[in-house]
């Protein structure tokens, strides 16, 4: 052995290999001190040293990348594989043998410090790098450099895969590695509580820890099957209370107790049994005891209700058709007489033994449970039910004869309506009752409505005559609307057959109709003659009043001793008397003016001989001032004008 061989076989051995927690190996120089993830070259086989092929790792599958030639492939080159020649020169009689380097390079787990190093390719192999150290994680920029500044190898092909079984087993699906996963879970005793660094350790030399072939998958997966197993805990858990519960409630029913039990009398009376000893500590036996309390204080809160209905409807049905008149100290004595057993103890004729009042009453026919008899207030509110029963039953019998009284009266008057309508056809609007009364004074149906109280028959009456009324107005309007759009004057001499010729032609009205229609046409078109007549009338009133004062505004103003032959001519050019048109009307009124002018003429010459004493007595001065005035006043024409006004009511048309 020359000194080259010693050296490379002293510094193979220098190199220790490892295994990292998440399963990878790492390489540690026991003289440099110096941890790598990358094989040492010195650990290598010659092949593997000579060759261009560069081993790779992707999602843990290694594969090969040749240098030469730039290729990939996922099945191990024949350069790599072992030779048989190789292995038998690596036998023990050769120490430079990598069969010897082999055996003396024990591949153990230990903590020493894994590697620092930058290595891509190892990133590469791993890509959850979550375990790595800092230095390991940093890929930057030179994320394609390998070992310095050679580009990563490209993946090979997926087709290209070696699928011949190698030492770690594959799965089909990833539900199948996670099951395996579990299996060697529950295989290990890893409980929901275990953190991750606990199952790692207990785990990590298993061979199917490495089922699922990323850790992220092993954490995912680990999570998973750690909250099944906290639920399994807790489902055992609240299985084991819920049997302590039950066993506990069963010893409870078995005691003497009630709803006032306290603590301490159950465990004074059960300290000793296994179902009380089962429960861990007195916190959760009074919490039970509570709980049991709380649960069959309802349920017998229930059953007393129900015990105290069914006997209050007991001592109703008791009770019966009560009268209304019913008092309530008879109806007591006979209540507690039927019902002495069923009283509260209190009310009992023989008292019940105190001792026996506070227990649960498991029977429901007991009368032990003070609470689940009839008090006195009971009593009472069944007597108050029988009471207001009796007074509904009887305010029904009231009802249902009032409705019947009310129908036989609705009866009455639909039966008299009946007898209207047979009489229908002898009804005008101008009927009255004492023409129709003496043909149904005798008839069943009048005499039925006598005394009834509602619509009397005289009611009735003229509601069938409105009706009938309103029915005519309607038929007349009709009628009235078809004359005038077909041109037919209704005069008051106009004949009823030229009526009804026309209202067969242009309105379908009833013949019996037709006589009232026609009286009620002709009272219309008598009325508007009447009305033409009284304005034509006022027309030729208010032209003899214009004329009248046309009269009186004459220049010269009519004398006393004017004729009519003498003012002819004057009055001839006035418009109102061209108005009027009518000499002899005219004439009448201009002798009133004149006769008016005449007397208007003596009422002054008796005033004025009826002053003549006074003028002689007055001075001179004041005569002739007197005498002035006089003159003045004869001398203004309105003042002739005023005096030669006719008085009311002496004009006449």
């Amino acid at each position: 052995m020359n000194g080259s061989q010693r050296h490379d076989q002293g510094a193979s051995l220098a190199w220790i290999e490892y295994t990292s927690p998440e399963g990878r190996a790492y390489y540690f120089n026991r003289d440099t001190r110096v941890t790598t993830w990358e094989k040492p070259d010195e650990l290598k086989t010659p092949q593997e040293r000579d060759s261009v092929w560069k081993e790779y790792s992707k999602d843990g599958r290694a594969y090969w990348y040749n240098t030469k030639t730039k290729q990939s492939t996922w099945t191990r080159p024949d350069a790599l594989k072992p030779q048989p020649e190789a292995a038998d020169a690596d036998r023990p009689d050769e120490p430079n043998g990598r069969a010897d380097v082999a055996a003396r390079q024990p591949r153990v787990e230990s903590p020493r410090p894994m590697p620092v190093s930058p290595a891509r390719r190892t990133s590469a192999r791993h890509p959850g790098s979550e375990s790595l150290p800092a230095a390991e994680q940093r890929v930057g920029s030179d994320n394609n450099a390998v070992r310095g500044s050679r580009s990563r190898p490209p993946v090979p092909p997926s087709s290209a895969l070696d699928t011949r079984p190698s030492g770690r087993r594959e799965y089909r699906t990833a539900e199948e590695a996670e099951k395996v996963f579990a299996d060697m879970l529950r295989r290990h005793n890893v409980g929901g509580d275990w953190s991750w660094e606990q199952m790692l350790r207990a785990v990590a030399n298993d061979p199917d820890y490495r089922a699922l072939k990323t850790l992220p998958e092993r954490k995912d997966a680990f999570r998973r099957f750690a909250s099944a197993a906290r639920e399994v805990e807790r489902e055992t858990r609240r299985a084991e209370q819920r049997k302590q519960r039950d066993e506990f409630f069963a010893l409870l029913d078995s005691l003497p107790i009630s709803e006032y039990t306290r603590f301490r009398k159950v465990r004074h009376l059960a300290g000793d049994r296994a179902e009380f000893l089962a429960v861990p500590s007195d916190k959760e036996r009074a919490q039970l005891l509570d709980a049991y309390i709380d649960e069959h204080v309802a349920r017998l809160g229930e059953e007393r209700r129900q015990m105290r209905s069914a006997r209050m409807r007991e001592a109703t049905e008791f009770l019966g058709t009560l009268p209304v008149s019913a008092s309530w100290e008879d109806v007591k004595e006979r209540l507690v007489a039927q019902f002495d057993g069923q009283l509260m103890p209190i009310l009992q004729r023989e008292g019940v033994p105190l001792d026996t009042l506070y227990f649960f009453a498991r029977d429901k026919d007991s009368v032990s449970d003070p609470e689940s008899g009839l008090s006195m207030l009971d009593l009472m509110e069944v007597y108050e039910r029988a009471i207001s029963d009796a007074e509904r039953r009887e305010a029904e019998q009231h009802k249902q004869k009032r409705e019947l009284k009310h129908r036989t009266q609705r009866q009455h008057r639909d039966a008299f309506r009946q007898l209207l309508a047979e009489h229908s056809a002898q009804f005008t609007p101008t009927t009255t009752w004492t023409e129709f009364y003496p043909q149904i004074k005798g008839d069943a149906r009048y005499l039925a409505m006598l005394g009834q109280p509602g619509s009397s028959p005289l009611d009735l009456f003229w509601d069938q005559i409105e009706l009938l009324s309103d029915e005519l107005y309607h038929e007349r309007k009709r009628l009235e609307s078809a004359m005038r759009e077909h041109g037919f004057g209704m005069q008051t001499d106009t004949p009823i057959d030229a009526v009804r010729a026309f209202a067969s032609g242009h309105c379908d009205l009833p013949a019996s109709h037709l006589d009232y229609i026609y009286e009620q046409l002709v009272i219309k078109a008598r009325r508007r003659q009447d009305e033409e007549d009284e304005r034509r009338q006022r027309h030729r009133r208010r032209q003899l009043e214009d004329f009248k004062y046309a009269l009186y505004k004459l220049e010269p103003a009519l004398a006393p001793e004017s004729t009519w032959d003498e003012e002819r001519a004057r009055i001839g050019r006035l418009p109102e008397f061209k108005a009027v048109g009518d000499e002899a009307a005219c004439r009448e009124v201009f002798d009133l003016a004149v006769e008016r002018q005449r007397e208007r003429a003596q009422q002054r010459l008796r005033k004025r001989r009826d002053s003549e004493p006074r003028k002689r007595s007055r001075s001179p001065v004041a005569a002739a001032a007197g005498t002035d005035k006089r003159s003045r006043r004869s001398d203004d024409p309105d003042d002739a004008a005023d005096s030669s006004e006719l008085e009311e009511g002496e004009m006449v048309g």
